[in-house]
């Protein structure tokens, strides 16, 4: 996690929180994905989300001299962001704890296609962990074998998919400062991580899907707590969280929210839960508050941090892979709200696919522009693939999914929007692809209706999950 505040034109001040997971590379090497977002000033709605990479080096026992550079796309809350395109080196000395690590250095954040370059200090704040997983794919429990390690460390995990509804208190008026703001739908992702036998932290993030916010995107990280009511599979608790928030005209001021909850959870299953909530939501400094209430489709298991050789018996492999794309829409001209003059919007996109077996998979995608005047355009998508058998290291895939969007001027009318696409990738070893896909996207009324050309490079790796 970071901070940094900076400067934007005519001396308005932005304060920026970065939170991130970042992968050993190597000796001195790192890697991974950051996401930032505004949380002080008047620019509440602010994304950015990206790569990062960078060396680190020793000093001392303690302190490590670290730089690196993030390479984003994102922008919102009316900031000059241009077409979205975000460039962030930074230079650091952390000091380094057995279970935390505190830096302090000077970072340069920079839009060359708009109006943001300043450079300013920087505080950040790091958790380690340690996991294994096993490079490539193993359908076959007897991969497991391949994990050398002689000890067993679990972690209990749930993934959850989400849809909520936000009704604004009276008081809650969109950035005009005149219109109040009208009811809105959302949808979702949350991870959670057990602490202990009654408490877990989560981190989620959610897009508006319905209603007239579309461009409304909220990120929350917190706490919660369960407990099962008697032996029945029932539990009730409690959920608080901090996070940033903003867009689609909702006034949450700088972007920092919170929000608190009750929970109602059954068991579905020895892995699927079903999760009733319902709370409050409120801007720290802009007029946004709602009552807020949904339901969670979540899937638990537990993750082996590394397995004995005898111990196969309790674990199998769980298949995934991270893809980094680029997806271009090639109707670009015909997206927006007033038009811009354009030929096409590219984005710089995210994927989790999780494989049920050889062939299908779920996933999880979000993408951001960063080219074609669409600067704080971003979705969030979720559906289901399918993936041929290799020939000659060729396969074919073709993808069912489902979003929300918004921001940029694009015209998307409530967020929500299908795709369908199909694609052909090729193996380059047993863990690294390329691929190359063709979508069509279309919301409800047509308002939003286009071609999209993506490319990718892919990463595939297994976990050990408990039976």
């Amino acid at each position: 996690m970071s901070y940094e505040q900076i400067t934007l034109p005519g001396d308005e001040k932005m304060g920026l929180v970065g939170l991130g997971m970042l992968f050993d590379i190597g000796r001195y090497g790192y890697g991974g994905v950051r996401l930032y977002g505004a949380v002080d000033g008047e620019r509440g709605g602010f994304f950015t989300v990206g790569a990062e990479g960078g060396i680190q080096y020793p000093i001392s026992d303690t302190l490590w001299v670290k730089s690196g550079l993030f390479v984003g796309a994102g922008g919102g809350g009316a900031a000059p962001q241009g077409g979205g395109l975000m460039l962030r080196p930074y230079a650091q000395l952390t000091y380094r704890a057995p279970t935390w690590s505190l830096g302090l250095g000077v970072s340069h954040v920079a839009f060359p296609n708009g109006d943001i370059r300043n450079t300013q200090a920087m505080l950040s704040l790091e958790l380690p962990t340690e996991g294994s997983y096993l490079k490539g794919e193993y359908f076959d429990p007897n991969g497991l074998l391949h994990s050398t390690a002689d000890r067993t460390d679990t972690a209990a995990l749930t993934i959850s998919f989400f849809t909520e509804h936000y009704r604004p208190d009276s008081g809650s008026l969109n950035t005009d400062g005149a219109t109040p703001t009208k009811p809105y739908s959302l949808v979702g992702i949350q991870f959670d991580k057990a602490l202990g036998a009654h408490l877990y932290n989560y981190f989620q993030t959610a897009g508006a899907g319905g209603g007239e916010s579309d461009g409304y995107m909220e990120v929350f990280g917190g706490l919660g707590t369960a407990y099962r009511v008697g032996d029945l599979p029932f539990m009730l608790g409690a959920e608080v969280a901090i996070g940033a928030s903003g867009g689609g005209r909702v006034d949450t001021g700088g972007g920092l929210v919170y929000r608190a909850q009750g929970t109602a959870e059954a068991a579905l299953s020895s892995h699927l839960t079903l999760k009733g909530f319902a709370g409050v939501i409120s801007a720290v400094e802009g007029t946004f508050s709602a009552r807020t209430y949904g339901l969670t489709l979540g899937y638990h298991t537990t993750l082996f941090d590394a397995l004995s050789w005898e111990d196969t018996a309790h674990a199998s492999p769980s298949n995934w892979q991270f893809r980094m794309l680029n997806k271009s829409y090639l109707d670009g001209g015909e997206l927006f709200k007033t038009p811009k003059g354009v030929d096409r919007v590219d984005l710089l996109g995210f994927a989790i696919d999780w494989y049920l077996d050889r062939h299908f998979y779920l996933t999880g995608q979000t993408y951001w522009a960063y080219r074609g005047k669409a600067g704080g355009y971003a979705e969030g998508i979720f559906g289901a693939g399918y993936r041929s058998d290799p020939v000659h290291g060729f396969s074919f895939y073709t993808e069912l999914l489902g979003g929300v969007g918004g921001g940029g001027g694009v015209d998307i009318d409530g967020g929500l929007f299908a795709s369908a696409g199909a694609g052909i990738t090729y193996a380059l070893n047993e863990e690294w692809e390329l691929g190359i896909e063709a979508d069509y996207l279309r919301n409800k009324s047509g308002s939003f209706a286009t071609t999209a050309l993506k490319v990718h490079i892919g990463y595939r790796f297994s976990l050990l999950e408990g039976e």
